[in-house]
């Protein structure tokens, strides 16, 4: 075999090492936001609702009532969860901020987003220790329902919180 053959099969293999070398490196990211949950006693929790103008109309999403089911599962989880106010007033406090996105499609149709998002604390080192939130671990989930079934948002933002809860216990207990 000449060279020339020798590198035209590793050109051919390269693809393949890649392909298996990726899920090596998704995986290793999946630990690291997983792994920073460790040692987080207490967190804020934070929803925030996009709706057009429709379906703010319709009233169909209560914020207060889907954050209150939601700190509700933290609590039940064993999870400590500090008052807005706390949150609001400091910056070294975790919190989990949940996004819900939805708009009225027509049709009767509502597609909707959900992210779940944990922000801790941290210093940029490369920008004089300047002090912020990022987020260290996250979820999400895309849909649509119909008019008639709008609760399923809901149901599925309260849902999306056992995916946070499995990763917290599975680093903390």
């Amino acid at each position: 075999m000449n060279t020339l053959d020798a590198y035209r099969r590793l050109i051919a293999l390269l693809p393949i090492i890649i392909l298996i070398g990726a899920p090596a490196l998704a995986q290793n990211e999946i630990e690291r936001e997983r792994n920073s949950l460790r040692g987080i006693a207490e967190m804020g929790f934070t929803v925030n609702i996009e709706a057009n103008v429709s379906l703010n109309e319709k009233g169909e999403l209560e914020i207060s009532s889907i954050k209150q089911q939601a700190v509700d599962k933290l609590r039940e989880a064993g999870l400590t969860i500090v008052p807005d106010r706390e949150i609001r007033s400091s910056a070294d406090l975790p919190f989990l901020y949940m996004h819900i996105n939805t708009m009225d499609a027509g049709r009767g149709l509502v597609p909707f987003s959900i992210s779940l998002d944990l922000y801790q604390p941290a210093r940029l080192t490369l920008n004089r220790d300047l002090q912020t939130s990022v987020s260290t671990w996250q979820t999400g989930l895309v849909g649509i329902v119909s008019y008639d079934r709008m609760n399923v948002i809901g149901e599925s933002a309260v849902g999306i919180l056992d995916d946070f809860i499995k990763d917290y216990n599975k680093v903390n207990l």
